[in-house]
């Protein structure tokens, strides 16, 4: 039995041991060249979101998984146009309808209670991406 122990806590030591979080990297494998965001209002009242393009040059393939803007996080999304590599991202601006009529007529706020952001992983200044 306290061979078990002995063994199980060694495996449990090892496992953690392996744990390390990410690094921020100061010197990316990329360069951005340019960078553009631009609000967007739809043909429809409400209908808003803010558009952000970034032209990027790098030797290696590179995936991005998300845009980071100003506390919001979006897909990114990777084009090439004309041999340019471009990150696109898309925020919707749009404020939420939360209010609902019921049968009583009296307005009650549904869901206004501030949902739970998705926790920003570093600080950024407003016109960093």
């Amino acid at each position: 039995m306290k061979t078990i122990n002995i063994i199980y806590t060694c495996f449990l030591a090892i496992s953690f041991s392996q744990c390390v979080s990410q690094k921020f990297e100061n010197n990316p494998p990329f360069t951005i060249e340019s960078a553009i965001y631009k609000n967007i209002t739809g043909g429809r009242a409400g209908n808003n979101s803010l558009d952000i393009h970034l032209t990027f040059s790098s030797k290696k393939k590179i995936e991005f998984d998300k845009l980071y803007f100003q506390n919001r996080i979006t897909k990114a999304v990777i084009e090439t146009k004309s041999g340019v590599k471009y990150i696109m991202g898309r925020y919707n601006t749009s404020p939420k309808n939360s209010r609902f009529l019921f049968d009583n007529e009296t307005l009650e706020n549904k869901g206004i209670k501030d949902e739970k952001q998705k926790k920003f992983p570093f600080e950024l200044k407003e016109n960093e991406a």
